[in-house]
């Protein structure tokens, strides 16, 4: 017990002292924006408010990392990986996932947090109106799409966070649309929107 402590306080310093080191990257860059743009370098100023950007996102994903709820009994995960678009590519924006298999079973489950993106405002356009194979739910107070085809096992759960985040669990080979439901409930929409915020 005494061991698996330490290991998770070694665990809990070595992440804050990642985010400090980036933090202080962050500010170095902002700065170094600045002296540019004070010396009348406009174009190299604006490639490193790019990369200003580029860092924070890295930051925030890191942060929904650690935000991807555990595996449901019966249920094994593989770890949260994050991928994060330069400002101009596609628009930019930020994507975490996670991947969740059933054990002794095909079935598998992928919980998808994406913002900053164009695809976000194209699936508010889903929400307000639906198409013929979708179904308007809520989870948790928050409206939310429903695909599922018993027919080929698979099936997606969507939903949009104050605009401008979209939540997706998708599952192969389900059996039974309640698990997307299950996982969708698991993650805390709260905590998503506070390391959001601003």
């Amino acid at each position: 017990m005494r061991k698996a402590v330490i290991v998770l306080l070694v665990v809990v310093l070595g992440l804050m002292w990642a985010q400090a080191v980036l933090a202080d990257e962050i500010s170095e860059t902002i700065e170094r924006a600045m002296e540019l743009y004070l010396e009348g370098k406009h174009s190299g100023a604006s490639s490193e408010l790019q990369w200003a950007v580029n860092l924070i996102q890295n930051l925030q994903a890191e942060q929904l990392k650690e935000l991807m709820p555990d595996p449901l009994p019966e249920w094994t995960a593989e770890e949260a990986t994050a991928s994060v678009g330069v400002m101009g590519l596609f628009g930019g924006g930020m994507s975490v996932s996670r991947t969740y298999r059933k054990e002794d079973t095909r079935e598998s489950i992928e919980i998808q947090i994406l913002t900053e993106s164009p695809l976000v405002q194209s699936m508010m356009m889903f929400l307000i109106n639906p198409g013929p194979d979708t179904k308007p739910v809520r989870i948790k107070d928050e409206k939310a799409l429903e695909k599922f085809s018993a027919q080929r096992k698979n099936g997606e759960l969507s939903v949009v966070l104050e605009g401008k985040t979209l939540i997706t669990v998708k599952g192969q080979r389900i059996t039974d649309k309640e698990i997307l439901h299950k996982y969708m409930e698991m993650v805390d929409f709260e905590a998503v929107k506070k390391a959001l915020a601003g």
